[in-house]
């Protein structure tokens, strides 16, 4: 386990975008065994980092590293689902992982996904694989509800858990 770092959550704002995308696509060319998106789908449709409907949050060191970044969504087009939100594109740098990052991630987001009107559940999607991501979310109280086969494919299919809580 790496030691503890020292680190400040902070809610991105629109301007972030750009310093926010090329953090993510770093991420996913050194993790593309566990991240279901590529480069080249962030240079098509660069991320916002805020909206109405949903929040980015990073975990910034004292001199400015980042660490890591989640982003919780309200799930958007169905009325009927409109109390589900999301985690999306939770991603921790190699040298920050198990230091305490994910999770402080992770409960920030739970915490935000709270604050939205009317959501009371929250979901996710991970590599099946990353027993690591998965020990953590299950210890927040995330439970897997399905199991897609061939769900992303990088040098293999890769495997992919659907999971979910209340809040």
């Amino acid at each position: 386990m790496a030691a503890r770092l020292s680190f400040e959550l902070a809610r991105l704002n629109a301007e972030d975008a750009p310093a926010y995308n090329a953090f993510l696509t770093r991420g996913v060319q050194q993790h593309t065994d566990t991240l279901r998106i590529s480069p080249r789908d962030i240079e098509a449709a660069p991320f916002a980092t805020a909206s109405p409907e949903s929040a980015t949050f990073v975990a910034r060191g004292q001199e400015g590293a980042w660490h890591g970044v989640v982003t919780v969504e309200r799930e958007q087009g169905r009325e009927k689902r409109r109390h589900i939100a999301w985690i999306l594109r939770m991603y921790v740098t190699s040298g920050s992982a198990g230091a305490g990052v994910g999770r402080a991630l992770l409960r920030r987001a739970i915490e935000h996904a709270r604050e939205l009107p009317g959501v009371d559940k929250l979901n996710l999607t991970v590599a099946a694989h990353n027993q690591r991501a998965v020990a953590l979310y299950e210890s927040e109280g995330f439970r897997s509800f399905a199991r897609e086969e061939d769900a992303f494919r990088d040098a293999e299919p890769r495997v992919e858990l659907s999971m979910t809580r209340r809040l």
